[in-house]
């Protein structure tokens, strides 16, 4: 009982292993809906679901939900109930203390599934409703926190399900496919349902991708400095201008260069320290699904100076500051930076 990992909570629930409540939350909704799914089934067979399976999408007042947890189960071994979404910061004081105690005293035949699709939470700076709330579940539960895949387990997962629909994507594809779906697999399913269905039993090409999935701004961005890096300043401002033709805001584009730059700065600092992505990823705290990142950024930089990646990141940082205090037009402004950027020697 208590906090468990992902790969603990499949073994359990593999091995037959049920606890009297669960706390699921994280950034990863799939994940988060994929085990709630799980843990019902097991809990209770699909035949005898209608009289043991409650499922509450808003807030239950607590004495309903204590009543729904009391009853004995008819022909199944579990009652089971789910709650998606709960506001637990909502609640009164009387109603979270009555919530605690319901918790304390869920029968051996019952599980209670709360799965926080859509409510994410920094577990350094948990609200004290909240942090009593999986504090009472991890004493008779378990919670489990659900974190974005690795990018590499991410593009396995477009492989095995692009194969399941009949296609197939090569390994590059795959992993070029996870990068424009941000490692999201909800993200990934709804986009490969998408390309599976346009290819009806072919192969996904890198075209396909480009043409049907949307373009994230940071691909954008990841292309403009690439030009910028070339020199082809023109191409970099017509990169920028398709932006703003999307109506991207100001502030997301400048926060999308401004952390696109870093990155660089950053894997140019491990480079000349001699260490590996994975070290210099580590060293600056990037979560594990994000670690594509420093790899890319490693291979754009060999050629690049820490002095011109530092002039960048300082561009883009007074490009800021006047974005947020000057009345000057915004686009001008993140224009001008292209092009002062464009001017420093590399």
């Amino acid at each position: 009982m208590g906090k468990i990992d992902e790969n603990r909570l499949k073994a359990d629930l593999k091995a037959g292993q049920l606890a009297r409540a669960y706390f699921l939350y994280g950034k990863e909704d799939y994940l988060v809906r994929f085990f709630a799914e799980k843990i019902v089934v097991l809990a209770v067979p699909e035949d005898a679901r209608d009289m043991n399976f409650v499922k509450y999408s808003e807030k239950p007042k607590a004495d309903e939900l204590s009543d729904q947890l009391e009853n004995m189960p008819f022909f199944s071994e579990y009652k089971c109930v789910l709650i998606k979404d709960l506001d637990i910061e909502s609640m009164d004081n009387a109603e979270h203390k009555a919530y605690l105690a319901l918790i304390e005293n869920i029968p051996e035949t019952s599980v209670l599934v709360v799965a926080q699709e859509n409510i994410e939470y920094d577990l350094k700076k948990l609200k004290a409703k909240t942090k009593k709330f999986m504090a009472a579940v991890e004493a008779v539960g378990v919670s489990c926190e659900m974190k974005y895949l690795s990018a590499a387990k991410v593009a396995q997962r477009a492989q095995r399900e692009a194969a399941k629909a009949g296609c197939s994507i090569s390994p590059q594809n795959a992993a070029y496919l996870a990068q424009e779906c941000s490692n999201s697999l909800t993200e990934l399913d709804n986009e490969l349902s998408k390309l599976c269905a346009y290819k009806n039993g072919g192969e996904i090409t890198l075209g396909d991708i480009e043409a049907l999935v949307p373009k994230r701004i940071d691909s954008n961005i990841y292309n403009l400095a690439k030009e910028l890096f070339a020199g082809r300043t023109g191409s970099a401002l017509e990169i920028l201008n398709g932006l703003f033709v999307q109506r991207t805001e100001p502030f997301m584009i400048l926060a999308a260069m401004s952390g696109h730059f870093t990155d660089l700065y950053r894997a140019k600092l491990g480079q000349l320290a001699k260490k590996s992505s994975y070290d210099t990823a580590k060293a600056f705290n990037y979560p594990p699904n994000r670690s594509f990142v420093m790899d890319g950024a490693y291979r754009s930089v060999n050629r690049l100076s820490e002095r011109y990646l530092g002039e960048c990141v300082a561009v883009l940082y007074r490009t800021n500051k006047l974005l947020n205090s000057s009345k000057a037009d915004k686009r001008q402004l993140i224009e001008r930076a292209i092009i002062e950027i464009s001017a420093l020697p590399k």
